[in-house]
């Protein structure tokens, strides 16, 4: 499966988590609106879903992956089934589908003791942070008073969701395992268990009536139940593919020690990166009740293209990238590279120039009824903007720290994302007492765009990847596009949009004018531009 219909897979499912996701958010924002109990289900949410971020999603699967294909190749090669990246997912899987083979009993030991070794810390580092909850929650929310209902409502709810580390981790695991061996749909798409389960829960409490202080609960204990669902239908799917896993006291195995030893500079550099979006909350808790909420759902709308191009190409990039390199073919590696990121930037640079010039009316159209008003758009409007300046980077970064882990390099993206937390801390002193929302955004934005340059620039200097001029051409066309895309959106918005629209559907009908005339315009320029350039590959679809 090539990086591109890999992409394409990953991207499909992922997108789907984000809509359901927007809806979700939808729901919340309608029926609980933007205060204290949306803030406070939202810190729940995001504390549990950093860790997730680290543990689950950064350092164990950058660890992992790798070495797990490099054990499945080798049983594959003993098998008689080519290693070649090019090798169809059936041959992969089918190798592992064949009862008490050396193949499948070879990896499935090495599998049980990474998953024992998984759930013994991931049960421990629980136990220590529920046990600790309010002092760690009052040094991440500063802001907030420990004696006020609001805090405590965050404790109660942050104790609920947080085991749901346990469940994400494991289903982490399994989805890591079905990557491997190129398939991508199934983990891609339980991504959205948890939205649907949340999203449920708050329908239940609109619905029925029930109280505010209710609905969150409920929605709480919501998303642990979403937990098991993902990890049982992950396991049943491995199952499938031969894969066994068992529950073992004695786990520290070579191969897990390999893996936890390499996991350490990952942890860092992922708790470094997630540390940026605490202290963000950290400094949100001050703005007034509502701006978490309000930054949250810009954040949501920055996630649409960032999850389904950045996370799906880094996905789709890490076990191809691993094999190429593996075999030592940098030209193919640097290839699959070139082509992932040209179609990445095309698309995330178009969406770059939307958000960010249409902010007002993207946030108007997706959230802007029941009891979220128009002062809870122009903050999401300014926030929105911020997340936006910085999405190509974000993108860029999720690529190339790909690259890193298939060379098995986890040392590096931790100091270049130290530097990013101290820009990141530095501009937030600079940028929001005068900015606000905006300036807390940029800040992000700005880090990450540091962090993508580094990670760019020492690829070049100390891996054999070298990008052709003919890359380069393609970006600098789409970043022309977009400037002059810039220009015709400022004019047909201020022509046909004004704030005293009040009908949802005619807004929704304006908007999506807008985007259509946006993508008319972006798209005809870039091509235009490729072609007067006299480069060969011109088509979109060959990016």
């Amino acid at each position: 499966m090539g990086i591109i219909r890999s992409t394409f897979t990953v991207g499909a499912f992922t997108l789907l988590s984000r809509v359901i996701g927007f809806l979700r958010e939808c729901v919340m924002a309608f029926s609980l609106g933007a205060g204290m109990y949306t803030d406070a289900l939202l810190l729940a949410l995001r504390f549990a879903c950093t860790f997730r971020r680290i543990f689950a999603e950064g350092a164990f699967n950058a660890s992992f992956l790798p070495r797990f294909t490099r054990i499945l190749n080798q049983k594959i090669t003993t098998h008689a089934v080519s290693p070649d990246a090019a090798a169809s997912a059936s041959k992969i899987a089918s190798a592992y589908t064949e009862e008490g083979s050396e193949a499948v009993n070879g990896s499935n030991g090495t599998l049980a003791d990474v998953f024992s070794a998984l759930v013994w810390a991931t049960l421990l580092f629980c136990a220590v942070v529920l046990t600790f909850y309010p002092s760690v929650l009052s040094v991440l929310v500063s802001g907030f008073d420990v004696l006020s209902e609001k805090f405590k409502l965050t404790v109660v709810l942050g104790r609920i969701c947080f085991p749901y580390l346990i469940l994400i981790s494991i289903a982490s695991l399994f989805g890591s395992v079905l990557n491997s061996i190129n398939k991508f749909a199934l983990p891609s798409a339980v991504h959205s268990v948890m939205s649907l389960f949340t999203m449920t829960a708050l329908l239940i409490g609109y619905t029925c009536e029930l109280s505010s202080n209710t609905t969150v609960h409920l929605a709480s204990v919501f998303v642990i139940l979403s937990g098991v669902a993902q990890s049982y239908v992950l396991y049943v799917s491995i199952r499938k593919y031969g894969f066994r896993v068992s529950l073992r006291l004695k786990c520290l195995t070579e191969p897990v020690k390999d893996i936890m030893k390499n996991m350490v500079p990952g942890i860092i550099g992922a708790g470094v990166w997630q540390l940026n979006i605490l202290i963000d909350t950290t400094v949100s808790s001050y703005l007034p009740t509502g701006t978490i909420t309000c930054v949250n759902l810009a954040d949501r709308l920055n996630q649409f293209p960032l999850g389904t191009l950045g996370i799906a190409l880094s996905t789709a990039l890490l076990p191809t990238l691993s094999r190429y390199i593996a075999m030592k073919d940098y030209d193919k590696a640097t290839a699959e590279l070139e082509r992932g990121i040209s179609f990445a930037f095309f698309l995330t640079i178009f969406v770059t120039v939307l958000l960010g010039t249409l902010s007002e009316q993207t946030v108007a159209v997706a959230f802007q009824r029941g009891l979220f008003q128009e002062e809870h758009v122009r903050i999401t409007a300014d926030a929105l903007i911020g997340f936006a300046v910085g999405l190509p980077a974000f993108v860029l970064a999720k690529v190339f720290s790909a690259l890193y882990f298939a060379y098995g390099d986890t040392k590096s993206p931790v100091i270049f994302g130290i530097y990013s937390i101290f820009i990141n801390a530095i501009l937030i002193v600079l940028l929001v007492p005068c900015w606000k929302y905006l300036g807390l955004a940029l800040c992000t934005s700005i880090a990450s765009i540091s962090n993508a340059i580094m990670l760019m620039h020492f690829s070049r200097k100390h891996m054999k990847i070298k990008l052709s001029a003919s890359f380069f051409i393609k970006v600098s066309s789409q970043l022309f596009a977009a400037l002059v895309t810039y220009f015709v959106l400022r004019y047909i918005s201020n022509a046909f949009w004004t704030p005293e629209i009040g009908n949802q559907s005619i807004k929704w009908l304006i908007y999506i004018g807008f985007v259509l005339v946006a993508a008319v315009t972006y798209f005809a320029t870039t091509i235009l531009c490729l072609l007067i350039l006299r480069q060969k590959e011109w088509k979109i679809w060959n990016f």
